[in-house]
């Protein structure tokens, strides 16, 4: 078993909140419905969360193992009946010993902290820098060719395509109350979200600690 982030955000969350993941449990499909009624975990908390609570998982085997080999109630009790609470502790300590309680490391715990928050990184980082590498919209693209060796030969081919860049405005109708309209010129939508999304990007690029990069 292996707990997800959800488990781990339910674990953060005050139970009074509202919120709920759509399409999968990922942060990012995360809809927070409670504003700033309740302090909403950051996604570095839940993926620490999530180390610490499948950490502990596997610490707790030697539960499961036990419970697996104790006999039942009725049996117990049968035992302590028929040969003595001693008997019974006897038993009982066999299967204590065969598996021993294990406890969470505190250097072993922060070791998975840290290695969550050093993949949650590299995770941004190799997004924000495929985001970056596409080519942008108010500039376009350039056709590349190169060389290809083909049955022998050598043919010239275009291997990227080129793409015009968008005009930089765009002429949008705008509707009143009454239903008159009125034309302005605005800058196109598609190159500011393309700007945005791409300065996004970069903030997170500038962010990454150099080891996180080197890594990646």
């Amino acid at each position: 078993m292996r707990y997800t982030l959800g488990d781990a955000f339910e674990k953060l969350v005050d139970p009074n909140a509202q919120w709920v993941f759509i399409n999968g449990e990922n942060y990012n499909n995360l809809t927070w419905g409670s504003g700033d009624s309740y302090p909403q975990p950051t996604e570095e908390e839940c993926v620490q969360k999530l180390a610490e609570i499948n950490y502990e998982y596997e610490v707790n085997e030697y539960q499961r193992q036990r419970a697996a080999e104790y006999p039942s109630y009725p049996d117990q009790f049968d035992k302590i009946y028929h040969s003595g609470v001693n008997a019974w502790k006897t038993q009982i300590k066999t299967i204590k010993d065969k598996y021993p309680k294990q406890t969470m490391d505190a250097t072993e715990l922060q070791t998975r902290k840290d290695k969550a928050i050093f993949d949650l990184q590299t995770e941004r980082y190799v997004v924000a820098t495929e985001r970056l590498s596409q080519y942008i919209l108010s500039v376009g693209r350039e056709e590349v060719r190169e060389d290809v060796v083909s049955d022998g030969s050598v043919e010239n081919m275009i291997t990227q395509t080129a793409i015009e860049p968008l005009e930089e405005n765009v002429e949008v109708v705008i509707f009143d109350e009454w239903g008159e309209s009125t034309t302005s010129t605005v800058r196109n939508p598609l190159i500011v979200k393309d700007e945005e999304e791409r300065a996004a990007a970069q903030v997170v690029v500038d962010a990454t600690p150099q080891q996180v990069k080197d890594s990646a």
